[in-house]
């Protein structure tokens, strides 16, 4: 791996086209000199591969074998060797991720591409990566505007809102071109998640029924309808509760402009040929591009032509997955890298309540007493509860033990009575845990090389300790932590959530 430049690779596996795209990050120093943090400061797309078909065996399983053909013919094209790989992310998206074998197929993927590419889905996650992807983040932090990023893929419909340089929220829902499949005017499937619009309509659609091109005009104008309820509710009319992908947000946003991404957003953003046939690819793509582009709600704001439309998200996932740590972290190289390691939440600590000396330094000055032990304990007796067996680092000669990360976002002032005590407690409670593990800790604060010394220096046993620094990360993500760059002393993370619907 070179010290300032990683290889990145993106894989989208949607509900209709599957992509893959190569990446150049390129990592340097933010701070005066080169002692600062270091951050990756440019992202250059080496290779657009093809859009292709995702290859399924059957209306239930993706042909994983299908895929990774894919995925080997295009790193061929680009000229690019596994080996050659630094990082990236998988991401299975839209109805594909549905299937019954979405999270062995990624996992297969990531293991077959090399230790730093990793697994991930979830709606809400792809909304954001399109935004990055298009170039909407971009603009709302350049024009400190608000943004709304409309992807309209095959299977779902995701929304990131971004507010400055923040996502503000997503939005995503059931809607998309692929989730009524036709052959000459004929239906060949109709996805069940459609079923709530459907009955809402009073409408039968099923395999072999002719698609009138009454029905076909109502029912683009009514995934339209939703999408405008979508993005301009609360409230939200029927059907929407039911096609929508986890909570709707309680309050309305006021936008400046939007951008519409995907595979049926790109037909909106660049619309086709008035004379292509509604049915064009097999679907119902091109007149659900028609009913939004022509929408009276989701015409009232400007447009952003994207930088990206199709390859939205998986340019977002080439490029904007990967984290830098801080420098100041404390590493052991026997458990590095690390794949899909879970995240616990461990919210402010309290302060010490009483003074005692450190055991072992009676003759030393007073420190702060270890009250937070029993806090500290608690928190890793529900990361060994909450995780189990499903935090296996994933590599054949490493240990299988349940395997987490405990991430601190304020520890309090960083005093060196305060980081002792810290340590005291993480030492006192994984002694007494019945865990084999190393210690994994997280920081969004910059002291991780002094807490990782004071646990070692406190420990009876030689249990490996690593602890990142100045990164924030929430619970229920996963995380992959890649080998050292930049003299040992910064190691690149990737945070994602494996979330495959039921």
């Amino acid at each position: 791996m070179s010290e300032d430049l990683l290889t990145s690779v993106g894989i989208d596996v949607g509900t209709t086209t599957t992509q893959v795209i190569l990446s150049r990050l390129r990592v340097a120093s933010t701070g005066p000199g080169s002692a600062g943090k270091l951050a990756i400061t440019d992202r250059k797309i080496l290779f657009r591969g093809e859009i292709h078909e995702t290859p399924l065996i059957d209306a239930e399983t993706i042909d994983a074998a299908g895929v990774a053909a894919i995925v080997e013919e295009e790193l061929e094209r680009a000229g690019v060797s596994r080996a050659e790989i630094d990082t990236g992310a998988v991401i299975v998206t839209g109805e594909t991720a549905r299937r019954s074998n979405a999270a062995a197929l990624v996992s297969e993927l990531a293991l077959e591409l090399g230790e730093f590419v990793v697994e991930t889905a979830g709606a809400h996650l792809e909304a954001v990566l399109a935004g990055r992807g298009s170039g909407a983040a971009a603009y709302a932090n350049r024009e400190n505007a608000t943004v709304a990023n409309i992807d309209v893929g095959g299977g779902t419909t995701n929304i990131a809102i971004f507010d400055g340089d923040a996502v503000r929220e997503t939005r995503c829902c059931r809607i998309g071109g692929r989730l009524v499949e036709v052959d000459d005017g004929t239906v060949q499937g109709v996805a069940e998640t459609l079923r709530p619009l459907l009955d809402h309509l009073d409408m039968t659609l099923a395999v072999g029924d002719d698609l009138t091109a009454e029905k076909l005009d109502r029912l683009g104008e009514s995934m339209a309808d939703c999408l405008a309820d979508l993005l301009t509710g609360p409230p939200y009319p029927d059907p929407l509760a039911e096609l929508a992908i986890g909570e709707l947000p309680d309050e309305r946003v006021d936008l400046d402009v939007v951008a519409f991404t995907g595979g049926v957003g790109s037909l909106v953003s660049t619309p086709t040929d008035g004379t292509v046939n509604r049915s064009a690819y097999g679907d119902i793509g091109v007149a659900l591009a028609r009913a939004i582009r022509d929408h009276d709600r989701l015409s009232d704001w400007p447009r952003l032509e994207p930088s990206e439309d199709i390859r939205a998200t998986v340019v977002g996932t080439g490029t904007a997955t990967t984290r830098l740590s801080g420098r100041t972290v404390g590493l052991n190289a026997q458990v590095l890298p690390l794949r899909n390691v879970p995240v616990l939440s461990v919210p402010l600590l309290p302060a010490a309540d009483t003074v005692r000396r450190r055991a072992g330094n009676e003759d030393g000055p007073p420190g702060e007493s270890n009250a937070l032990s029993e806090e500290i304990r608690d928190y890793v007796e529900q990361g060994i509860a909450f995780y189990g067996d499903d935090a296996d680092p994933g590599a054949a000669e490493k240990a299988s033990e349940e395997w987490f990360f405990l991430a601190f976002e304020d520890i309090g002032e960083l005093t060196y009575d305060r980081i002792e005590a810290l340590a005291e407690g993480i030492v006192t409670a994984y002694d007494n845990a019945p865990y084999t593990g190393p210690i994994l800790l997280l920081l969004a604060q910059n002291c991780g090389k002094a807490l990782a010394q004071s646990i070692r220096r406190g420990q009876e046993s030689s249990r490996p300790v690593v602890v990142l620094d100045e990164l924030s990360v929430e619970q229920g993500t996963y995380i992959d932590v890649g080998e050292p760059i930049s003299d040992d002393d910064t190691v690149p993370v990737v945070v994602k959530t494996l979330v495959f619907e039921e």
